[in-house]
């Protein structure tokens, strides 16, 4: 009888260790593509289907810093994140649109973008290079496109976007 006891009570306790390591299995496995209760991790754009950061990288960046923290950015499990060609970073302006942000030196601004994103400067980098020195970059105040020295960093920021 004491044996069969016992046995019994090391049966539950096995079970209760299987059904635990199962339980953990599952929601190790769970990732955002598949779990329904995951906090948003950026803003997605209905037009377009692109997720971007809800932020810029809050700190000036030349273009292959700017590239480099988006493509090495891990957010909310996800690793692709990479820097938006200039269409796509020019399909965030919206005139009709007003988010408050700082301009580079800290001058308060209106900002025309959507999605409600937060930027910590006037200029986004885009990774449309305009030829072999240059990259385009756009101004969310105005809409307007330019192109300037992949070396500059003054004022640019890095506002990432994945599909």
């Amino acid at each position: 009888m004491r044996y069969a006891m016992t046995f019994a009570k090391g049966a539950a306790l096995l079970l209760l260790v299987f059904a635990m390591s199962a339980a953990q299995a599952r929601a190790q496995n769970q990732t955002p593509a598949n779990t329904a209760s995951v906090a948003p991790v950026g803003w997605t754009d209905p037009a377009t289907g692109l997720t971007w950061t809800m932020a810029d990288n809050g700190s000036d960046v030349n273009w292959n810093q700017a590239n480099a923290y988006c493509l090495n950015l891990r957010l909310g499990g996800y690793s692709d994140w990479r820097l938006p060609t200039i269409d796509e970073l020019q399909g965030t302006y919206d005139p009709g649109i007003d988010v408050p942000g700082h301009l580079w030196k800290g001058e308060a601004t209106t900002f025309h973008v959507k999605g409600n994103l937060k930027l910590s400067g006037g200029f986004q980098w885009s990774s449309t290079q305009k030829n072999a020195g240059q990259a385009w970059y756009i101004f969310l105040r105005n809409g307007k496109r330019y192109s300037i020295q992949l070396s500059d960093s003054y004022g640019w920021r890095a506002l990432c976007v994945r599909r």
